[in-house]
């Protein structure tokens, strides 16, 4: 016998367990040691390249879910080819596992692939992420997802904004929720995000194919820590509540309501990413930012500067106690640049770092490098700070 079927059993299953199912399975032709073993396997992994067929995929994933022998799955994914006979297979095998932890369910088209409402009804699911799917909602008084702490949809289509709303308000302990290119059938233009124990939230960029008119993301999440948006086809609001648990927030739209969001904030960060749009209402209500991001925005076919900056009445707190690193991605040498550079500079005492990430258009390299050089010049002349200040 092989040195590897010496093995125990637990440590072949977790060997396994970084296989295709398909792969695992196929192990019993190894040695009558592997007989079976597969059908112990906490984790399935099936995925349609590892099939020569459709019908052989769809009777393979039968008959595993039929003969597994584990109690619990925690874990199952499958990536899938978007066909009507797959779509009609997702309903029976949901129906199957209430026991599993994670699911996670990947394709290619989410115009072409449905998940069915009985994923509602895993009462055991923790983690749960779909991309490229159509979800079947409107079941929102039927979900059963108590434990569910992790969502994730990329890429998914669902019939409207009320009905995801209305489902995520029904997910008592969900602390992660990650929306990326998601988009409902139904303009209605407003998605509202109310979930009292949401800890993570991460909105990112609409389909390329949505419609070129603003939406509006509504949030109302008291518990989160971590905010993360980057939509320039949404309006951010925020609720009166206090989001007084947040530490890191990287807010990187075009249209947001500033006052709002100040309002909601207990501003204690110790992180914070932002555009110029909101910077100085920011750092006055920052008294404790220790590290600043600024990405500055650049739109094409406009000759607009995406600086203006005008000193504000007082110098912001955290300038003289807590600020110790400053980041500015897209820095162009403006004027208006050069002035809020010079500004953070010469009052930041306690800055230690600073990282300009310059934005250069021009393709030839030595004049990239010239130009590079001119900004470092006029930035550090004279000198006002004994910081480190690096170009990248």
């Amino acid at each position: 016998m092989d040195l590897i079927s010496e093995l125990p059993d637990d440590l072949l299953l977790r060997i396994l367990s970084f296989l295709h199912t398909k792969t695992a399975f196929d192990a019993q032709l190894l040695s009558t040691r592997w007989l079976n073993l597969w059908k112990k396997l906490p984790i399935l992994y099936h995925d349609y390249t590892s099939h020569r067929s459709e019908s052989q995929f769809i009777a393979f994933i039968n008959k595993t879910l039929e003969l597994l022998e584990s109690p619990v799955l925690e874990s199952f994914v499958l990536r899938i080819v978007p066909t009507k006979t797959c779509g009609g297979m997702l309903r029976g095998y949901l129906l199957a596992m209430r026991q599993v932890r994670e699911l996670n369910f990947i394709s290619t088209n989410p115009l072409a692939l449905e998940v069915k409402k009985g994923i509602y009804h895993l009462q055991t699911l923790v983690v749960l992420r779909i991309e490229c799917f159509s979800l079947e909602d409107g079941y929102a008084n039927q979900i059963s997802l108590q434990a569910l702490k992790v969502l994730q949809l990329r890429c998914v289509r669902y019939s409207s904004d009320a009905s995801l709303s209305s489902t995520l308000s029904t997910l008592p302990r969900l602390e992660d929720l990650l929306l990326d290119r998601c988009l409902s059938y139904k303009s209605t233009k407003t998605l509202s995000i109310a979930v009292p124990c949401l800890q993570r939230l991460t909105v990112l960029r609409c389909p390329d194919y949505c419609e070129s008119h603003l939406m509006r993301l509504n949030v109302n999440a008291p518990s989160l820590k971590y905010l993360n948006v980057e939509d320039h086809w949404r309006n951010v609001s925020f609720s009166e509540e206090k989001m007084e648990e947040l530490i890191e927030a990287d807010v990187n739209v075009s249209y947001i309501d500033t006052k709002q969001l100040l309002r909601a904030i207990v501003c204690h960060f110790a992180e914070i990413v932002l555009t110029t749009y909101v910077l100085e209402k920011v750092l006055l209500s920052s008294p404790k930012l220790r590290i600043l991001k600024l990405h500055q925005k650049h739109f094409f076919g406009t000759t607009d500067p995406t600086v203006r900056w005008k000193e504000p009445s007082s110098v912001p707190v955290c300038f003289a106690s807590h600020l110790e690193t400053f980041e500015w991605r897209g820095y162009e040498g403006t004027e208006d640049d050069k002035k809020l550079a010079s500004y953070i500079l010469r009052n930041a005492g306690k800055l230690k770092t600073v990282t300009i990430y310059p934005l250069i258009s021009n393709p030839d390299i030595r004049t990239r490098r010239i130009l590079k050089s001119s900004m470092i010049k006029e930035l550090v002349k004279p000198p006002v700070t004994n910081c480190k200040i690096v170009f990248k």
